[in-house]
């Protein structure tokens, strides 16, 4: 990391920005270029281990993608907020914070899996709503991906405002 004052080792503040994010953007590798697709989440944490989960369909381009070459990298970020300076442009800059990380990719095909997934996803996406079971049926016809992170990095540049 060339920054490394804005560095974050902190994982209070990690599990913090997971945990607020919405969106994580997965970058697979492509045919001619790399394909990325900001994608809902749900999580687990495992001590420091981060788990990603995803849904979609059952087939398409990430799965192909995935199935010819399972490495993936990821970003989320947030706590965005312009930074104000005088007159002169040099002195403006932006606030925010950002994680990145690398891993594997599996299509998880175990139904009692998949609904964990799906559990963790709703659990993440919409905190605290009521919802049904989740039928055998749509577990059967949704794609689940789960992301195991080998490594991740977090930089932030707080805000003048915030610190």
């Amino acid at each position: 990391m060339r920054r490394k004052k804005r560095q974050v080792t902190d994982l209070e503040t990690i599990k913090n920005l997971v945990e607020k994010s919405q969106v994580v953007r997965i970058a697979l590798n492509g045919e001619d270029y790399p394909y990325v697709v900001p994608v809902n989440y749900g999580y687990e944490w495992k001590d420091e281990q981060l788990n990603l989960y995803v849904h979609g369909a059952n087939e398409g381009k990430k799965v192909s993608m995935i199935k010819d070459n399972p490495k993936v990298a990821i970003e989320m970020d947030g706590n965005h907020k312009l930074v104000e300076g005088n007159r002169n442009a040099a002195t403006y800059s932006y606030a925010y914070q950002s994680l990145i990380g690398f891993g594997t990719a599996e299509l998880l095909e175990d139904l009692e899996e998949r609904r964990k997934a799906l559990i963790l996803l709703m659990d993440h996406a919409a905190k605290g709503a009521d919802y049904d079971e989740i039928p055998e049926a749509m577990l059967k016809r949704t794609g689940i991906i789960k992301i195991t992170l080998d490594s991740y990095t977090m930089k932030e540049n707080v805000h003048p405002d915030d610190k």
